[in-house]
């Protein structure tokens, strides 16, 4: 399964858990965002990441802090560009292993 496939799982999941996708795959000159969503008055950017075997660690180990931070700063900028209140806004990251999806909320504070 590739990573567009994951990413469309993804929403699905997220479809049915009451949120409104706003955006896939925003691109920015520091970065990209997979999904950004909104539930309530919050706006999340959701790091996708899925595996089907265990050859290459768990999905959750390849979001490190670099990520992290390209992922803020084009949230941040998503948000100014869309006047969003910036205290509003959360990172947090699906994870597909082995068809098993977790969400893992305020992966960056």
């Amino acid at each position: 399964m590739k990573g567009k496939e994951f990413e469309d799982m993804a929403c699905l999941w997220l479809l049915e858990r009451g949120y409104t996708i706003l955006k896939r795959n925003h691109r920015c000159k520091r970065g990209e965002i997979d999904i950004i969503a909104r539930k309530l008055d919050k706006i999340i950017a959701f790091e996708i990441k899925g595996n089907h075997t265990d050859l290459y660690g768990l999905p959750e180990e390849r979001i490190d802090n670099r990520k992290l931070e390209r992922i803020k700063r084009c949230l941040t900028e998503y948000a100014i560009s869309n006047n969003i209140n910036l205290e509003n806004l959360q990172i947090d990251a699906i994870v597909i292993y082995k068809d098993n999806i977790s969400h893992i909320e305020n992966v960056w504070v």
